[in-house]
């Protein structure tokens, strides 16, 4: 945190968006998640990518939901400042992207997410270790909360 008065913004990647709504239900789905890492994003300020506003948006057009079920969602999402895509974002994931194609695999959505991350000089919170492989090489800070308690 840079001072005591302005709380941190962490990136949340999509999977962190998900398993969080999916909490609300059912708390078991996030009990396992470090109690460090959940307080610290307690008090941050979330944020999202557009990519991650995206792909929520595609996997609730490919489940068929409905609109009260839709419309309950972006409620939701509304909580989370959205970060917009721009120039600096945009060298950011080419850098990634080539990087990726040197041999680094990964998916092309979670290059943006974590170029966002890098571009604003925030830390990412997801649920995908890849994203430690991107740390270790860009410098990003990398928030790791498990899928699964196993």
């Amino acid at each position: 945190m840079s001072d005591a008065q302005t709380p941190e913004v962490i990136l949340c990647d999509t999977t962190v968006v998900s398993l969080q709504e999916a909490a609300i239900g059912r708390p078991d789905i996030t009990a396992h998640w470090p109690t460090d890492a959940v307080a610290r994003l307690d008090r941050a300020i979330a944020a999202i990518s557009v990519f991650t506003l995206a792909e929520i948006r595609a996997g609730r057009i490919h489940a068929n939901w409905g609109q009260r079920r839709s419309d309950r969602q972006e409620q939701l999402l509304a909580a989370y400042v959205l970060i917009p895509l721009d120039e600096e974002i945009l060298n950011e994931y080419a850098t990634l992207h080539a990087w990726s194609i040197r041999g680094h695999k990964m998916p092309h959505n979670d290059l943006w997410i974590a170029a966002t991350a890098i571009a604003r000089g925030i830390p990412l919170a997801s649920c995908d270790q890849h994203f430690d492989s991107i740390a270790e090489a860009h410098g990003l800070e990398h928030v790791y909360l498990p899928r699964s308690a196993g």
